[in-house]
């Protein structure tokens, strides 16, 4: 029987690099694919709507994934968000922060405060309305079917109900907040609607090198940075962006630089592969780089070969 090696990205590597960028600030994104583009990396972006009727949101993020990050970026009802709503509109100069507030520019949500004054979806019904606000205003922008995946706005919610409602929607991957530096070994997400990315500006030089040393165990291994271009900003770390670039940056000979379905997607094709006595099929619509007897081949989408 020949010794047949299926796990490799695209390049005969087994380490893939990504990122997640929430919340669409235009200016410090700009800067911050200034300094990851040059290095070849690719990510997503997770944009929370409206969005500026000004900016040309599919030219500006042509060539990367884009999530859904939900209308308002609105918390759902939890301990931490319930309060006593008063009967006025929200109004900033006056409102209490004990209180919540209607939204006026938004019909449903209330307005409360935790760190600062965000919106509150009241119900699972308004949650997945602007889930549904979002998906499809950045459909009508990016394209039907484009939107694939959901980041929870300030982390996933509370709320058995919004929770389990949510992963009835039918995205292929739904990101939680919450650094997972602690991961031992890198592999893929076992549940991709609970992932998380593996480390933010707060750890990225120690997490990135644990990943570079990390011994081949003959799997796939995924790392993913975030979580906000203005992290970098407002803590002044932009260094620590440029660092990680110079070092792990143009290096296809060592990493995979996709985004977060694709490498998803790649994942998906590995694992429906098919391996008899008499050959390998591929009916995925991926080409996928594989290893038999220590021989790169090539198996092509929705094809096979005869061993």
């Amino acid at each position: 029987m020949k010794k047949i090696d299926l796990n490799f990205y695209p390049g005969w590597v087994r380490k893939a690099i990504t990122f997640t960028i929430d919340d669409g600030n235009i200016k410090l994104d700009t800067k911050f694919r200034g300094i990851t583009e040059p290095a070849g990396l690719k990510g997503t972006f997770n944009l929370c709507t409206p969005l500026k009727p000004d900016v040309d949101y599919k030219s500006f993020y042509e060539g990367y994934e884009i999530s859904n990050h939900a209308y308002q970026h609105p918390y759902a009802l939890t301990e931490k968000t319930r309060r006593e709503i008063k009967d006025v509109p929200f109004d900033k100069p006056t409102a209490d922060r004990a209180y919540g507030y209607p939204a006026p520019d938004a019909p449903g949500l209330i307005r409360v405060y935790t760190y600062n004054w965000t919106y509150m979806a009241p119900t699972t019904e308004l949650y997945l309305d602007c889930v549904h606000k979002a998906q499809a205003e950045l459909e009508a922008i990016f394209g039907k079917g484009k939107i694939r995946s959901y980041v929870w706005p300030c982390g996933k919610q509370d709320n058995d109900e919004v929770n389990a409602a949510m992963r009835k929607e039918g995205f292929q991957a739904m990101r939680i907040t919450g650094c997972v530096k602690d991961s031992k070994n890198f592999d893929t997400p076992d549940d991709r609607q609970e992932w998380s990315y593996t480390a933010d500006y707060s750890c990225l030089p120690e997490v990135a090198a644990a990943y570079e040393a990390y011994p081949d165990d003959g799997r796939l291994k995924f790392f993913c940075f975030g979580v906000h271009s203005h992290d970098f900003e407002i803590h002044d770390c932009w260094n620590l962006l440029v660092d990680f670039c110079e070092k792990y940056g143009n290096r296809p000979e060592d990493f995979w630089y996709a985004t977060n379905c694709q490498i998803f997607d790649y994942e998906d094709a590995v694992k429906s592969v098919i391996v008899t006595d008499e050959k390998i099929q591929n009916p995925s619509d991926v080409d996928l780089c594989i290893k038999i007897d220590s021989v790169r081949k090539t198996l092509r989408a929705k094809s096979e070969i005869l061993l």
